[in-house]
């Protein structure tokens, strides 16, 4: 066998080699993403209805406590209501802000 046909032998298994090795890696690669989407599937599924219960007794507690001080607020004295007022706009607007932030954060 002459020199030249050895090198494009021995170069035609390493391309196969690469080939595989490549195949090999592909495959490999599909396989922990596929179990990476089901395992965040799956914490998603069990996460989830915890979660959602959580906001849904944060909004009720929520609700309560402004439905409590806005029934309250009528007995202050006005200097009193428009400090009450004031600091409880400053509250939600400080939880709109870390939603907001949070919401862009996510669509990143």
């Amino acid at each position: 066998m002459s020199a030249g046909r050895e090198s494009k032998e021995e170069l035609r298994d390493l391309l196969r080699t690469m080939r595989n090795e490549v195949q090999k890696f592909s495959k490999d690669l599909a396989e922990a993403t596929q179990k990476a989407v089901d395992s965040t599937e799956r914490a998603v599924r069990r996460v989830s209805p915890r979660v959602t219960e959580s906001l849904d007794e944060g909004m009720k507690d929520a609700t309560t406590s402004f439905r409590r001080v806005m029934g309250s607020i009528d007995s202050q004295t006005k200097s009193q209501q428009v400090k009450v007022l004031r600091t409880y706009k400053l509250l939600l607007s400080k939880q709109a802000d870390a939603i907001e932030r949070r919401l862009r954060k996510l669509s990143e």
